[in-house]
């Protein structure tokens, strides 16, 4: 018996220490995975911060660069502006709303040794009276700041400024130049803060050359028109790019150097949160991270800050050290008592199951989760994505109902969707500090959350007494549509254990986000469908407008090929392709002025305007129209008008023309009238009020949203009835604001008719000088070049068909076609005409051919009309030449006089206009 119980006693024993064994590999693995968890999970939410970080600073210098390329791209097409010209460019380009980070962008002209004098006087003629080049010394390179936006005062102390005088910026521009790319200097003290402490910043260089150099041959110095740079203080960039830094906001702190090579030694450039503040690591993950700047490798080491770390994460290791040291505790007192060792052994077991219950639990909520989001990333259309979202929140959270409301910038939440939630207004007008208490989380109505109480404190009573009914949550987040930041709210109706543990909480808000995300594709990809079938609706409208007047054109051109036509109706067939040429003339200048007019290159000109002679004009061109369709058309001043106005004539003429037109176009019957008036507006301005009143089809409240946008129409399918591309009343709208007014419509009434109201300001004739325009029968003309007095001719007294007798002109123009049509026109006029058909034959017949004109085509083969006429005037020629392009733009022009030409007719061109413009030049000397 004694040996039985010795026996048990001693099995008893090596069981105790073969569970004690057990329990310690056990602690030990345990231990070990949930280290290896924790450091996984640590590692991937670093990684997630390091991505946001390097993404937001690649897309920030991605920006820069861009916008630096632009600007040379603007420097090259159009030379070195004058300040104004580049003020309107930055703000038209909108750099610096866009990029928030730059200091400011600008532009360091090449300057000579000897020309530095000139550099002042001409940057003080331009009103910078203060301009002066700095510092002075020696050195291989002399540049100096000439340009450069916003222009504050801090950005003013750098005018003038030599940067090529500092080692720093010299080694930076030295790189930009010789390898024609983007160069980033080392942190340097900024001219603009040089009495500012810990106000560094940086400074990318693109060089600007005069021409491109493919051959390589050419010194890149003797090319250099400049640099564009952007000036980018240290401490502006990150705090724009990220925010100002916000410790406990932030979950990481990061640390950027770069290695010096030539001075072998590692320079900081910034800190988000220094050392020396309470930002203090409790851990020593750290990852160092290699970004490329342009032509710099930045270093960044990333650490995790103290709140990185979930609160229960810093205790991990003590809570296991104690739950192993209460383990071994009670299994050497289970060596006393057996009874002990079974009933701790019990609970350990209990203990493990929930364990791995819930483990498992969090594990399946992962993978439902996964599948959720892999399904609403797939929704494209909102009414859909709505039905997918509520049937998974209903089937992994028992989410009964919800509502989603969506606040657009300052507005308030109005509602987007609903399963069959009811009892919330359309409209919940709450205040914005609402979105700062309740941030992108979820919150229950009904909990003790002190963010939530402060948030509920702010919705109106009625819908806060509603949420105290029920088990309701409230979750926000942020959707980004169209590139502004939208507060999407979300109420659901819930189970009271929706947010009984942290992983559920975390599941609902990311299955929310992932609607929020989807939302925003949805709403982007409906977009882009609106602008395809806008698109297409304009492309096959254009194509109507071109093909009916070219149709004309290409049929009676074949119908004027019978020889047996009678001379009238080859009159006739001539009139008719003249006007469809001239309405297809027209088309492409309304496509071309509003292409200007939204590029801010359109041109004014501002004279003293007889406003009876202009009402006249008018009415004589819409008076023909009017008759056309059988309706009236008239005209009356309301009020007392001054004779004379100061305006852009031309300009206003297309306006009322457009207008008056459109009225006559959508009338079948009764009439349409114009009416002129003076109108005060509050502030007491003065403006001369045009009312164009028609009794024709009208215009619906839907119609009205797409009046005077660009391409468009009221409806589409009016151009099957009335015909129109959308241009006229978008481009009559853009003229108005530009002259200083607006057009509007007035009212307007479905079947009964419109009203549209042009309002330009009336200027006072007394404070400036204007130039008046010429009666009918004198055209003033004016070489491009010349700057004194215009000169008038009259055309009537002189004798057309001889005009040009006794002159040689050389046409240079590779097309048969308009060979055969100058030719003849030239010929007609008395003009003796030798053709070349490319440039090399052009530059050999101006000095064999010795003629008194050259008519210049630009698009010519072997090289173009502007080298051609380049290498005459190195030649020695001296007489006109005249540039023929099909290019109606002001940039065309001023290329072709920068070339050497002295004017410019724009193709297609009538035969009297062409030989009025070679008869003027040939007798002015320009």
């Amino acid at each position: 018996m004694k040996r039985l119980k010795r026996l048990f006693v001693l099995s008893h024993e090596w069981n105790v220490f073969l569970v004690l064994l057990i329990i310690i590999s056990v602690s030990v693995l345990s231990w070990w995975m949930v280290k290896v968890h924790l450091e996984k999970e640590w590692n991937a939410r670093l990684d997630s911060e390091i991505g946001s970080v390097q993404a937001v600073i690649n897309r920030e210098f991605f920006g820069y660069g861009q916008s630096l390329m632009d600007t040379r791209a603007f420097f090259q097409l159009a030379g070195i502006p004058t300040a104004k010209e580049y003020q309107d460019y930055v703000d038209s380009s909108q750099v610096l709303r866009r990029f928030p980070g730059l200091q400011g962008i600008g532009f360091a002209q090449k300057v000579e040794k000897d020309g530095v004098a000139n550099l002042e006087r001409a940057m003080r003629d331009q009103g910078f009276v203060d301009f002066k080049f700095w510092p002075e010394g020696e050195r291989p390179l002399y540049t100096s700041i000439t340009l450069i936006q916003p222009q504050d005062w801090r950005n003013k102390k750098a005018m003038g400024f030599d940067m090529y005088s500092d080692l720093t910026r010299q080694s930076a521009m030295d790189k930009a130049l010789l390898g024609n790319l983007m160069a980033v200097s080392d942190p340097v003290v900024l001219v603009q803060d040089d009495q500012e402490e810990f106000q560094k910043g940086f400074l990318i260089y693109l060089p600007v050359t005069k021409t491109i150099d493919v051959s390589g041959e050419v010194e890149p110095k003797n090319m250099l028109l400049g640099f564009v740079y952007s000036v980018v203080r240290i401490n502006r960039f990150f705090n724009g790019a990220f925010g100002v830094p916000q410790f406990y906001d932030e979950k990481v702190n990061y640390k950027i150097t770069i290695y010096d090579q030539k001075m072998g030694r590692t320079i900081p450039i910034y800190e988000r949160f220094p050392s020396k503040s309470e930002a203090k690591v409790l851990s020593d993950i750290s990852v160092s991270r290699e970004i490329k700047v342009f032509d710099k490798t930045w270093t960044i080491h990333f650490e995790p800050l103290p709140h990185f770390f979930n609160w229960y994460e810093r205790y991990v290791p003590i809570l296991f050290a104690f739950v192993t040291l209460v383990m071994l505790s009670v299994i050497f007192l289970a060596l006393w008592s057996t009874q002990q060792f079974l009933k701790f052994s019990e609970r350990h077991k209990a203990s493990l199951s929930q364990l791995s219950k819930n483990k498992s639990e969090d594990i399946a909520m992962f993978r439902k989760l996964n599948t959720v989001k892999a399904d609403l990333s797939s929704a494209i259309e909102g009414s859909s994505l709505f039905e997918k979202f509520c049937k998974h929140m209903e089937s992994v959270f028992g989410i009964e109902d919800c509502v989603v409301f969506v606040r657009e910038q300052k507005g308030p939440y109005e509602k987007r969707f609903q399963k069959k939630l009811n009892v919330f207004p359309d409209v919940l007008d709450i205040p914005h500090e609402f979105d700062e208490h309740l941030g992108e989380e979820v919150l229950a109505t009904q909990g003790h959350a002190e963010a939530a109480q402060k948030a509920l404190a702010l919705v109106a009573p009625e819908v806060r007494k509603v949420l105290d009914q029920s088990s309701y949550y409230m979750s926000r987040t942020v959707m980004h549509e169209s590139g502004k930041e939208t507060s999407v709210l979300m109420i659901l109706k819930g189970p009271k254990n929706l947010l009984d543990s942290e992983m559920k909480s975390y599941a609902v808000q990311r299955v929310v986000g992932q609607f929020t995300m989807s939302y925003d594709k949805a709403i982007l990809l409906r977009r882009a469908e609106d602008a395809n079938f806008m698109k297409s609706s304009f492309l096959a409208n254009m194509s109507h407008e071109i093909r009916t007047p070219l149709g004309v054109i290409v049929g009676y051109s074949e119908i004027l090929a019978d020889d047996e036509l009678e001379s009238e109706d080859k009159e006739q067939i001539v009139k008719s392709i003249k006007r469809n040429g001239k309405e297809l003339a027209r088309l492409i200048d309304d496509i071309l002025d509003i292409s200007k007019v939204e590029a801010g290159k359109l041109h004014f000109e501002m004279a003293q305007v007889n406003l009876e002679n202009l009402i006249q004009e008018i009415k004589s061109i819409m008076e023909v129209r009017a008759s056309d369709k059988k309706i009236q058309f008239s005209t009356a001043k309301l009020s007392n008008v001054p004779s004379l106005v100061v305006t852009d004539d031309v300009r206003l003429k297309q306006i009322l023309v457009n207008v008056v037109g459109n009225a006559i176009k959508f009338t079948e019957k009764g009439g349409v009238k114009l009416l002129y008036k003076t109108y005060s507006n509050d502030n007491g301005e003065q403006f001369l009020e045009f009312q164009v009143q028609d009794s024709g089809v009208g215009i619906s409240e839907k119609g009205r949203e797409m009046l005077f946008k660009p391409f468009s129409q009221a409806d589409v399918s009016t151009t099957r009835k009335y015909g129109g591309t959308g241009l006229g009343l978008a481009l009559s709208k853009r003229l108005a604001e530009l002259l200083g007014g607006d057009l509007f419509l007035q009212e307007s009434s479905v079947g009964k008719g419109s009203t549209f109201c042009l309002r330009i300001p009336l200027k006072d004739l007394e404070k400036k000088s204007f130039n008046v325009r010429p009666e009918n029968n004198v055209v003033k003309v004016e070489s491009a070049l010349d700057d004194g007095p215009k000169r008038e001719i009259d055309w009537g007294a002189l004798d057309l068909k001889n005009l040009l007798a006794g002159s040689r002109i050389l046409l240079v123009e590779d097309s048969e076609d308009n060979q055969e049509i100058f030719e003849h026109f030239l010929r007609s006029a008395g003009a003796d005409v030798m053709i070349a058909d490319d440039g090399e034959k052009a530059v050999d017949q101006a000095f064999r051919y010795n003629p008194d004109l050259i008519l210049m085509d630009i698009q010519i083969p072997k090289f173009d009309g502007r080298e051609a006429t380049k290498r005459i005037r190195q030649k020695g020629f001296t007489r006109s030449v005249i540039a023929l392009t099909a290019h109606a733009l002001h940039e065309e022009l001023q290329s072709c006089l920068e070339a050497g030409c002295n004017g410019q007719i724009t193709k297609p061109v009538s035969g009297e206009l062409l030989v009025q413009e070679v008869y003027f030049y040939l007798n002015h000397k320009v």
